[in-house]
């Protein structure tokens, strides 16, 4: 355990550059946050973990330690590599910030705006009951356990649907902040998104909130001071000390939800989460560290369970490609990567998947390159997509969208290859409705204005 708080002490060090641009209030692009990301859960979780915490890593010995431990070190001195090939000044949605200044400023219709705010009122009653991890929303879930493909895709296309609303109405919401304008829709839209990311997972909720500071980030950096900035880790501090530890305990919730009163069922679930708060703080804390270094934990069982012969040099990587194409395409398509990492760290356990993890399991050692050009290679998929969208159709958001696109990959370190594939279909979706948003005149782009003064 010591020997894996001292090298995490190490891999500390890539993220220090990525910091050093942050206090100088320069940009970050796609391979920043990354580092960004990937060193909160590989080298600050077990850094900061307890003995108890640890015992969910099972057996641990010197040598997977410093086989982990190097692995994660070459991906992230990778990472750093890439992010310095990146010109400061490159206009593309790979430059994530300096794109996102430099966007011209987005107009929404009155019909747009309140569009906005009935999405996520519905998604209350539609979506949410399907993707909740609270236990309230057992009931719903088993009662849809086999619908049919099709209506499981229209849960589907509501998700893209959500966050591509969650996209607009964020950009919409920090363009006003930074105008010094409010718009009572745009902020009852927010307001209403978070209550719908208050009742999804915490990582959810987490990714919307820094995708939202990344925005602000991008648009006035005047606004990034000290009283910001401590306003900031208060909210972080809450977060893991008081949500986190109390969306534990709620997730195990007796409350039944009722979809013919929303907003009364929610209450109840909360309510119950307050009057439990105080007897389970302890122990749902504790779960969530443990949550929280399973990505560690999945890298680990299978460093220490593999042998030079098991290295399968891209099978597993073309399973979670002919998983991700939609049955309609390929109705034949395997079960993808998940069974197959799963047997590879000797466990029957669901275990936390990552870019990283299955880069391991095909290219051992190599995998912390290879993770590296995956990551690209993705991003360069989305891009080609987002050109040809604007070749026929013209100037849209795509091209904005592909920065939350981005930001999503980056922030879901434990999101399996084949989900991020997979997403590719929910981006081409995104497309076809942002195209009609568009066209329609719902939505403009006020070509020649861009959506803030930077300030360095």
């Amino acid at each position: 355990m010591l020997l894996i708080k001292y090298l995490s002490l190490i891999l500390l060090v890539p993220a220090f550059f990525v910091g050093r641009k942050l206090i100088r209030k320069e940009d970050l692009n796609f391979f920043d946050l990354i580092i960004i990301f990937n060193t909160l859960y590989f080298a600050v979780i077990p850094l900061k973990s307890s003995e108890a915490v640890f015992k969910a890593l099972g057996k641990i010995t010197t040598h997977t330690t410093i086989f982990v431990f190097f692995y994660i070190l070459f991906f992230f001195i990778g990472c750093l590599i890439a992010s310095n090939l990146i010109d400061k000044n490159e206009n593309s949605p790979i430059n994530i910030t300096f794109y996102l200044k430099k966007f011209p400023k987005l107009k929404a219709s009155l019909t747009l705006k309140v569009i906005l705010v009935i999405l996520p009122i519905f998604s209350i009653t539609y979506y949410i009951p399907h993707m909740s991890l609270i236990a309230a929303f057992e009931g719903i879930q088993e009662a849809n356990r086999n619908i049919s493909y099709e209506q499981s895709s229209m849960i589907q296309f509501f998700g893209t649907i959500f966050r591509l609303g969650l996209v607009i109405s964020t950009v919409l919401f920090v363009q006003n902040i930074d105008e010094k304008k409010y718009d009572l829709l745009t902020i009852s839209s927010m307001i209403l998104f978070l209550i719908n990311f208050l009742m999804l997972s915490r990582r959810e909720l987490l990714e919307t909130l820094l995708f939202v500071g990344i925005i602000i980030y991008s648009f006035n950096r005047a606004l990034i001071n000290k009283k910001l900035i401590s306003y900031a880790i208060v909210l972080g501090a809450f977060l893991y000390f008081v949500y986190f530890p109390f969306y534990n305990i709620i997730r195990q919730t007796p409350v039944e939800f009722k979809i013919q009163q929303p907003i009364v069922s929610i209450q109840k679930i909360y309510d119950y989460g307050i009057d439990n708060f105080g007897k389970s703080s302890d122990s749902a804390s504790e779960l969530t560290d443990s949550r929280a270094i399973y990505l560690y934990r999945a890298i680990y069982w299978l460093a220490i369970n593999d042998s030079e012969r098991d290295i399968t040099w891209g099978g597993i990587t073309l399973l979670a490609v002919d998983h991700a194409i939609p049955k309609a395409i390929n109705p034949n398509k395997g079960l993808g990567s998940e069974k197959v990492l799963e047997k590879r760290q000797h466990t029957n356990k669901d275990s936390a998947d990552s870019i990283l993890l299955i880069a391991l399991a095909d290219f051992s050692m190599l995998g912390s390159v290879i993770a590296v050009l995956i990551y690209f290679l993705i991003y360069k998929l989305w891009l080609f997509i987002s050109k040809s969208s604007e070749f026929f159709f013209g100037k849209t958001m795509v091209s904005l969208y592909v920065v939350y696109f981005l930001f999503n990959l980056a922030f879901g370190t434990e999101k399996r290859l084949d989900a991020i594939l997979a997403d590719t279909v929910a981006y081409c979706l995104a497309i076809a409705i942002i195209i009609l948003v568009h066209k329609m005149n719902f939505l403009k782009i006020l070509n020649g204005q861009k959506s803030t003064k930077y300030i360095q």
